[in-house]
């Protein structure tokens, strides 16, 4: 197996990516293209995530399977005439830029690290610590596990 040459700032704009992957398709909704459902506002996903298959597959770039699917559950999605909406509200003060991050463990298949999420890239400001478990397959990255899980409305549990 080909020896992990992953830097930290490599790891860290890998992070970034991830961590901003949902609020890329959360913010792609057209607020114009508004339906109502059960006393909500939803609002139509542009056609590359105008499926969950697709959704699923951008998450994918960056996260497991697992974490994907719990991030497609908590855009809040509704499906109309083949098409995705996700449902309008604010998600408040959310912690997902990486100021720093340390490798706390790696070996061949897994990269283990700790990030301090800000909400300013320029501040510590709002920081949280955020443990990471990464799984590497050749050059391939994948974030198979985050811990702050239900701090973040991104990440908790669904139902």
């Amino acid at each position: 197996m080909p020896a992990i040459s992953q830097t930290p700032s490599e790891l860290q704009a890998f992070i970034a990516a991830a961590e901003k992957a949902w609020f890329e398709v959360y913010d792609s909704a057209d607020s114009r293209r508004v339906i109502r459902v059960d006393g909500a506002d939803y609002y139509r996903l542009p056609v590359r995530f105008s499926t969950r298959a697709k959704v699923i597959s951008f998450f994918r770039k960056y996260w497991g399977i697992t974490m994907s699917n719990t991030m497609f559950c908590n855009l809040q999605t509704v499906s109309r005439n083949n098409r995705l909406y996700v449902i309008s509200g604010d998600t408040g003060t959310i912690a997902f830029i990486p100021r720093r991050l340390t490798v706390t463990g790696r070996t061949s298949t897994r990269i283990r690290l700790t990030a301090v999420l800000s909400i300013d890239d320029m501040s510590d400001e709002d920081i949280v610590n955020v443990r990471y478990l990464i799984g590497v397959s050749g050059n391939r990255l994948l974030i198979l596990n985050r811990d702050q899980k239900n701090t973040d409305p991104r990440y908790q549990t669904c139902r």
